[in-house]
């Protein structure tokens, strides 16, 4: 897992330099069982003795988990090598113990399981396997990993708004909690109709712990036909009414993430604000919700995926991104007018800093942030649109931003063009200072892991892996 220490510059720089003196003594092997190598036995970030360090890769369909020493150099192979695992949307670890493959599947359950690292230092799946509801969104929580999303639930209300006297149910957020020593599955849905007072449900990007409490994105999703049924018709006397009652569909359509409902107001009307919920615990239960007018809703979005971009930093306080996804959307009343940028909440308070703005595009040259990641301290890794057209633009760039007093953005050098890069891994790692980012080229080179150094901007060439893809990278230490 990430571990939130800061390093100053000059640690920064004193790593990178070890780091240099450490990679020219490592020797190619042949790799041992499990897809590990026997490179010369150093310290620093990324180097373990125990070939602890695992990569997601794949090849001709093929996923594996492979162990290596060595993030920085050196070539692991997946494949016929390492332990071969089903799909994964996405690859979510519970501290530096169990690694979780995460399947979601179009209107099904999926099927998820979760590794750990056996007694004999090999990757193992344990024994439960999970069948969880759809999600947009996951995190950790204690001692669970979360994935939440909105669903029907069986509040229902007659509508013949565009209908024919039709029935239908109130929106809820559906929480899984997969309890990662017990290996239990328990499942809860609370309301999200008219969440945030505006007769709009909402979802969830991100789950994140803070000085004990749980912080989590509000995403408005405009008003389902439950909520349509329920405040057509109204005036601001009576409370709750539809801004745009025009933008209510009259027939079903669209595919997709982008299917719609007759009776249905699709998107917000509200794009020009972001909410964040703080919750106690995670019962999701009476939240503390704050609001910012500075950025659009927070999080990344992919199809049906709504990706974090709500960090802590080392300190506690909570940097919220915005990808201003917004400026994507068909309606111009639904078009956000704010830049992608970056606010904070202060370590300790359930309110947005007054002090703190930092618009990421201005800073970026006119381009819009994609999702984020934590390193270290108060610095995260960025991952950029390439271009103005969201739908159509490359998401090739990274980036560091680094929060405080002082904050300020830089384009990562060292990685290949963007016109050179194919894909960017979904589960980057990070320790001490460094983040290590999966990198698929389109030049004929294999796939690597990049050496990112947060205090330098800069980015170096690492651990080659013979595979098609790489979607994680992360590190699992084995039980006591």
């Amino acid at each position: 897992m990430n571990k939130y220490t800061l390093l100053t510059l000059a640690a920064s720089m004193a790593l990178a330099g070890m780091l240099t003196s450490c990679s020219e003594e490592t020797v190619d092997t042949p790799p041992p069982p499990g897809g590990g190598d026997t490179t010369a036995v150093v310290t620093g970030p990324g180097i373990s003795a125990a070939n602890d360090f695992v990569v997601v890769a794949t090849t001709s369909d093929v996923n594996s988990i492979v162990q290596t020493g060595n993030l920085n150099a050196g070539r692991v192979s997946s494949v016929g090598n390492g332990l071969q695992t089903g799909a994964g949307t996405t690859w979510l670890f519970w501290r530096d113990k169990y690694l979780y493959r995460l399947q979601y599947n179009q209107g099904n359950a999926g099927v998820t399981s979760s590794y750990r690292m056996g007694a004999g230092g090999q990757v193992e799946e344990r024994d439960m396997q999970y069948n969880i509801t759809r999600f947009v969104t996951y995190g950790t929580w204690g001692e669970n990993v979360i994935t939440a999303s909105a669903i029907d639930t069986d509040e229902s209300i007659a509508s013949d708004v565009f209908l024919s006297d039709s029935t239908v149910y109130a929106k809820g957020l559906g929480i899984v909690y997969l309890n990662a020593e017990n290996e239990t599955k328990t499942d809860k849905v609370v309301p999200c109709e008219n969440f945030l007072g505006n007769g709009e449900y909402v979802t969830l990007a991100g789950i994140v712990e803070a000085g004990g409490k749980l912080y989590t994105s509000v995403v408005p999703m405009g008003m389902s036909q439950y909520g349509v049924a329920k405040y057509y018709g109204r005036t601001e006397a009576d409370g709750v009414h539809i801004k745009y009652p025009d933008l209510i569909k009259t027939e079903s359509g669209g595919s997709g993430s982008g299917a719609y409902e007759a009776g249905e107001l699709q998107w917000t009307q509200y794009p020009d604000e972001a909410w964040v919920a703080v919750y106690d615990n995670d019962r999701f239960e009476n939240p503390t919700l704050i609001r910012t007018d500075r950025i659009s809703y927070a999080c990344g979005r992919f199809k049906s995926q709504y990706y974090q971009t709500i960090w802590p930093d080392s300190a506690g306080n909570v940097y919220v991104f915005s990808a201003s996804y917004a400026k994507a959307m068909a309606d111009p009343r639904q078009q956000t007018t704010l830049p992608s940028g970056v606010v904070r909440i202060k370590a300790g308070t359930a309110e947005f800093d007054p002090s703190f703005y930092f618009d990421i595009e201005q800073a970026s040259g006119g381009y819009q942030m994609y999702r984020c990641w934590p390193i270290s301290g108060d610095y995260f890794l960025l991952q950029m649109y390439t271009g103005s057209n969201l739908s159509k633009a490359g998401k090739t760039r990274l980036a560091i931003f680094k929060g405080g007093d002082a904050p300020s953005f830089r384009y990562v050098e060292g990685l290949p063009a963007d016109d050179l890069i194919s894909s960017l891994g979904s589960t980057p790692y990070a320790e001490q200072g460094v983040a290590w980012m999966p990198v698929v080229t389109n030049d004929g080179r294999q796939p690597a892991l990049y050496r990112i150094d947060a205090a330098t901007a800069t980015a170096t060439r690492g651990l080659e892996v013979e595979a098609s893809s790489i979607s994680a990278v992360g590190r699992l230490k084995a039980a006591n």
